[in-house]
């Protein structure tokens, strides 16, 4: 069997060329770094904790109190410390009256006009979605108008009237 010379100059010319890229991409990796160590500093650099450490350490820092607490141990608390000055007794301001506060009021927040009217309510930090004649608390709702809502509590009429946007 005899081999061709032609036959060898494809594989040679492939083989060629693997060589040539391969060659090519690692000199491209060592001209990037990418294949280097990274270089250590000889000197360590300073903690940033040294100070604090150094003064923590030293043996002239302030002193303890001398009766430490375990504070995994359960044991009655000791009594205040005496005050060191005497505290001036003056006479209280007078408190002027103040006016009665009213009751907190519910807050009407939305009305939904359609078939069967619903309503949002806001009352003691929480919204009540409501219908007529249902019951939410302690109010009645009597009736949902296009921009008011008619609520009854203990016998007495509570008209919410429906804020336009930026009142």
């Amino acid at each position: 069997m005899k081999i061709d010379p032609r036959s060898l100059i494809a594989p040679l010319v492939g083989v060629l060329v693997l060589v040539l890229v391969g060659q090519a991409t690692q000199g491209a990796l060592r001209a990037s770094g990418a294949w280097q160590t990274p270089s250590r500093p000889k000197l360590r650099p300073e903690s940033p904790y040294a100070r604090l450490d150094a003064m923590l350490s030293s043996p002239g820092g302030p002193a303890l109190p001398e009766p430490m607490r375990d504070p995994f141990v359960y044991a009655p608390a000791s009594p205040p410390p005496a005050p060191l000055l005497r505290p001036r007794h003056r006479q209280p301001a007078p408190v002027a009256a103040a006016p009665p506060a009213q009751a907190p009021q519910p807050l009407l927040t939305s009305i939904i006009w359609d078939a069967d009217p619903r309503a949002t309510v806001r009352w003691d930090g929480r919204d009540f979605p409501v219908r007529e004649n249902s019951l939410f608390a302690d109010f009645i709702v009597k009736s949902i108008r296009r921009d008011e809502v008619v609520l009854e509590r203990d016998g007495q009429q509570l008209v919410l009237k429906l804020t336009k946007k930026g009142e």
